[in-house]
C-alpha cells in the first residue's frame, strides 16, 4: 500500500511539473504585431504585480486540477513498459518452476528430470511443499516484513516535494531559454512602446514571496561519544533537535550559534561521563565475574578430586567384594565337580556289575530253556489248552450271571410294574419302595449305569409315603370329581372378589351345567372339565395334566396339588418304561 501511493505521489508530481511546463511556455509567446513599423500612441496599460505567498509544496490550482482530472480518466492507450514486462515474465516463470516442482512431488519421472538439470534451490522449495504449512509462511513472512522497512508518510511527502522543486527549476530554466530567443520583443520593452494586441496578451504576473522559515542547526554527537550513547541519550537528543526544529531562527540572532555550540558541548560531556561510568560498571564487573569464576572453579575442582576419590574407595570396595564372591563361587563349582566326578565313577561300576549280572542271567535262562525243550516239550501245549479252558468257562460263568441277574431284574420289575399299572379300585393298597429296594439289589450286579441312574431319579418320588404315594388313574379321576366344584365357584369369581363375590359365585355354580364330551375349540372351565374327564377314562393322562396346566388364575391355583400327583406318575411311568426297555438289551 505505501509503495503504491509512492507512485501515485510520484507520478502525480511528475505530470504537474510537465502541466506547469507547458503553460508557462504558452503564456511566454507573443504573437508578432501587424504593423511594427510605428509604436502605438496608447498609453499602456498598469502593470498589475500580485504578491502571493510561495508554497512550494503546492502546484497552481489549475495544473492539479488537471493531474487529478488525468489520474480519475486515464488514457485508454497504454505505452509499452520494460519494467512490467520483466515484473509478469518473473511472475510467470515463479508459477511454472513453483508448478514443475509441485508435480516433481506426485510424478518420478518429472523428479528425475528435476534431479537430472540440477535446478536452482529446488531441494529446499520441495522440502517447503512437503513439509511446509500456512504457519511457517506466516512466520517467514512476519519475519521479512519485521526486516524490510516500507518508507513512511513524511519521507513520501519529502520526495514529492523534491519532485515539485525539480519541476519549477525545469520551467525557471525553460523559462531563461525562451526569453532570450524574443530580440524583437526585448527591443520594444526597452523603447517603452507596446502594441494593443500585446497588451491585451500580456498575463499577470506574479510574483512569489518566500515563506522559508530559516531553522536552527541541530544538535549532533561526536564520533568518540556516539559510539558510548545509549538509547536514553540518543531519544534526549531527538527530542532536543524537535524542539528546535519548531524555533524560528530569523527571530533569535547571531546568539544562536553560541546556544547551540553550549547545548552540544552539554550534551557530549553527559555523552562523555555516560561512557566513563559504562567503562568502570564493566571493568567493575568483569573483575567480579573474574573473582566468582575462580572461586566457582576452585570449588569445583574440590568438588571433583571428593567425587573422585569416593569413586575409588567404592570401586576397590566393590572390587573386594567380587572376588569375594568369585572365589566362592569357585570353590562351589570345583567341589560340585568332584562330586559329579565321583557319582560318575560310582555310576559307571555300578553299570558294569548290572551288565555282568543280565549276562549272567541270559547264560541260565538259555541253559534252562535248553533242558526245557529236551525233557518238558508237552508242557506249553497243556499250558495253552488250560488257558483256553479257562477262558470259555469265565465266558459261560459271564453269561450265567448275566441271564440270572437279567431274569431277577425281569421278575422285581413286573413286580413294580404290576403295583403301577393295576388300576382296580378292589386292589389292596401297597407300598413301592420294598419292590424298588428289591429292583435295585437284583440290578446291582449287572452294572448298568441307565437303570442306575434311573433307579436314582425314582427314590426321590417314593419319599414320604404312607400306603402308595404315587395315585392310580383312577384315583386321580376320583379326586378330579371332587375338585370339580370348586373350580367351577373360582371361574365365576370377578378379579378382587370379596365375601359377596364368593357367596355369589358358589350359588351360581351350582346352576352349570355338565357339558358332556369334548369340545377341542372351548376354553369355558366346563369344556376344559370334560376334555379332562374323557382323557382320564381313555387312560391319556398325559392330556388331561396338560389341559389342567394350562388353566389361569384360581382355578389352576387350585389345581396345583392335582397336577403335581398326576406329573408324580408321569414320572414313574417314564422311569419304569426305561428301566424295562434297557432290561431287554442286557
Amino acid at each position: 500500500m505505501i509503495g503504491s501511493s509512492l507512485r501515485r505521489h510520484a507520478v502525480s508530481a511528475r505530470y504537474g511539473s510537465r502541466r506547469a511546463l507547458v503553460l508557462t511556455v504558452r503564456l511566454m509567446q507573443v504573437k508578432p504585431s501587424p504593423t511594427p513599423a510605428q509604436p502605438s500612441k496608447t498609453p499602456l496599460a498598469p502593470k498589475v504585480v500580485v504578491k502571493v505567498p510561495e508554497t512550494p509544496q503546492q502546484p497552481p490550482k489549475d495544473v492539479k486540477v488537471k493531474v487529478q482530472e488525468n489520474n480519475a480518466n486515464p488514457k485508454n492507450k497504454k505505452k509499452f513498459s520494460f519494467t512490467g514486462f520483466l515484473f509478469k515474465t518473473f511472475l510467470v516463470s515463479s508459477a511454472l518452476y513453483g508448478a514443475t516442482l509441485y508435480a516433481a512431488t506426485k510424478n518420478d519421472t518429472v523428479m528425475d528430470f528435476v534431479i537430472d538439470k540440477q535446478l536452482p534451490y529446488y531441494e529446499e522449495l520441495i522440502d517447503i511443499i512437503e513439509n511446509g504449512s500456512v504457519d511457517d509462511l506466516k512466520k517467514k513472512w512476519d519475519s521479512v516484513s519485521s526486516n524490510v522497512q516500507l518508507p513512511s508518510k513524511e519521507k513520501i511527502e519529502e520526495i514529492t516535494y523534491k519532485l515539485e522543486q525539480q519541476g519549477e527549476h525545469l520551467i525557471e530554466k525553460t523559462k531563461k531559454k525562451f526569453g532570450g530567443s524574443h530580440p524583437q520583443r526585448e527591443s520594444a520593452k526597452a523603447s517603452g512602446y507596446i502594441t494593443p494586441t500585446e497588451q491585451l496578451q500580456r498575463p499577470v504576473e506574479i510574483e512569489t514571496v518566500s515563506n522559508v522559515t530559516e531553522k536552527l542547526p541541530q544538535i549532533t554527537l561526536k564520533e568518540g561519544p556516539k559510539s558510548f550513547a545509549d538509547d536514553t541519550v540518543k531519544a534526549t537528543i531527538l527530542s532536543f533537535n524537535e524542539l528546535i526544529s519548531l524555533i524560528d531562527a530569523s527571530s533569535i540572532g547571531p546568539q544562536k550559534d553560541v546556544l547551540i555550540k553550549s547545548i552540544n558541548e552539554n550534551i557530549n560531556n553527559l555523552s562523555a561521563k555516560l561512557s566513563s561510568l559504562n567503562s568502570s560498571f564493566e571493568e567493575e564487573l568483569q573483575a567480579k565475574l573474574k573473582k566468582s569464576q575462580t572461586e566457582l572453579l576452585s570449588s569445583y575442582t574440590q568438588k571433583e578430586l571428593e567425587l573422585t576419590q569416593n569413586l575409588l574407595d567404592q570401586y576397590n570396595y566393590e572390587k573386594t567384594e567380587l572376588d569375594k564372591k568369585y572365589l566362592a563361587k569357585l570353590s562351589k563349582e570345583v567341589d560340585a565337580a568332584k562330586e559329579a566326578i565321583s557319582q560318575a565313577a560310582v555310576n559307571a561300576t555300578s553299570m558294569v556289575r548290572v551288565e555282568q549280572t543280565k549276562r549272567f542271567e541270559k547264560m541260565v535262562k538259555d541253559k534252562i530253556d535248553t533242558e526245557r525243550n529236551g525233557r518238558l516239550q508237552n508242557l506249553e501245549n497243556v499250558n495253552s489248552r488250560l488257558e483256553e479252558l479257562e477262558a470259555f468257562a469265565l465266558s459261560l460263568e459271564n453269561q450265567i450271571t448275566a441271564s440270572s441277574s437279567k431274569t431277577l431284574i425281569q421278575r422285581s420289575l413286573s413286580n413294580v410294574k404290576s403295583l403301577l399299572f393295576n388300576t382296580k379300585e378292589e386292589t389292596q393298597a401297597k407300598l413301592f419302595k420294598p419292590y424298588v429296594q428289591e429292583l435295585e439289589k437284583s440290578s446291582s450286579k449287572a452294572d448298568d449305569e441307565v437303570i442306575s441312574l434311573a433307579l436314582a431319579e425314582l427314590k426321590p418320588l417314593l419319599n414320604g409315603e404312607s400306603s402308595q404315594s404315587i395315585l392310580t388313574i383312577p384315583q386321580l379321576l376320583t379326586a378330579w370329581e371332587q375338585l370339580t366344584p370348586e373350580l367351577r365357584s373360582a371361574s365365576l369369581l370377578p378379579p378382587n372378589a370379596g365375601l359377596l363375590g364368593h357367596l355369589a359365585s358358589a350359588i351360581f355354580s351350582k346352576l352349570l351345567l355338565p357339558v358332556k364330551g369334548a369340545k377341542p375349540q372351548g376354553k369355558d372351565i366346563e369344556s376344559v372339565i370334560g376334555r379332562v374327564e374323557q382323557s382320564l377314562t381313555r387312560g391319556d393322562l398325559d392330556v388331561a395334566v396338560e389341559e389342567v396346566a394350562n388353566l389361569k388364575g384360581w382355578t389352576r391355583k387350585l389345581a396345583d396339588d392335582w397336577v403335581r400327583e398326576g406329573r408324580k406318575r408321569l414320572e414313574a411311568e417314564f422311569l419304569v418304561s426305561l428301566i424295562d426297555t434297557e432290561a431287554k438289551i442286557l
